[in-house]
């Protein structure tokens, strides 16, 4: 980790919301890991904002994120050549390895750090659900699908794929499997999600799950304190501690 200058090569409009960041960095490139993030300077707000990264290729490291507020207004309209002052990769990653069968969830644009991940996994079996409001709000399906995942969708109004929730998708799919397979879910979502995923692997304790969390942060650094949540093992900080959870260490 350390505080780096970072050009930016393009900021581009993807969905009518949702943007996609391009940043030239060796350094965080190489340096990256799944489940990291990054802690941008932005010029229109005081403090620091955290992304999640997206995806790594080459030495560009890519950002998605959702317009919400002034500070992530302003980086969408950022421009090409202009350098950010990054302090990054933070925070702790996923724990990937060569399971039999990988189950990536998303939730939105939870599917953010999710792509990073599946560029690194290498699995007999690696399946994505992706969950949105409808047909229009589906994010990153081809990138999944270039990467040799089956994908599966989950809208709530039924307007493509599985018409209901990923996790009620989810509990489907567990139903018509074995449960004593060498099977990780990652997940990245709301924390209401993850609750839900929670009460669904009580059925199937063989199976492990890990969970990134979306939390507002101040320092990124683990000073302030801004980011705890409450854990089996006492409060933890997202920013040092996580932000991916083993999810029987909070449910």
């Amino acid at each position: 980790m350390k505080q780096a200058k970072a050009q930016v090569k393009e900021a581009v409009k993807i969905k009518s919301n949702i943007y996609l960041l391009k940043i030239h960095s060796p350094y965080l490139a190489k340096k990256s890991q799944p489940g990291q993030f990054l802690h941008l300077k932005i010029s229109s707000v005081i403090l620091r904002r955290p992304f999640s990264i997206h995806k790594v290729e080459g030495n560009t490291v890519f950002i998605l994120f959702r317009v919400r507020g002034r500070g992530t207004k302003a980086l969408s309209q950022i421009k090409k050549g202009k350098v950010l002052d990054i302090i990054g990769p933070l925070g702790k990653g996923f724990d990937f390895k060569n399971n039999r069968e990988n189950i990536l969830i998303a939730g939105g644009i939870g599917v953010a750090p999710l792509v990073f991940l599946a560029q690194k996994l290498k699995g007999t079996k690696n399946l994505v659900l992706l969950g949105a409001k409808n047909k229009s709000e589906v994010i990153c399906e081809n990138e999944f699908k270039k990467l040799g995942f089956a994908v599966k969708l989950a809208t709530d109004d039924g307007s493509r794929g599985y018409k209901g929730t990923a996790i009620s998708l989810l509990k489907h799919i567990l139903r018509t499997t074995d449960d004593g397979r060498r099977t990780t879910i990652y997940a990245c979502g709301p924390k209401e999600m993850f609750l839900e995923i929670s009460k669904v692997l009580k059925k199937y304790p063989r199976i492990n799950c890990q969970v990134s969390f979306e939390q507002f942060m101040g320092c990124g650094l683990g000073i302030c304190c801004a980011c705890v949540i409450e854990t089996k093992n006492g409060y933890q900080k997202v920013c040092k501690d996580g932000p991916v959870f083993d999810i029987k260490d909070i449910w």
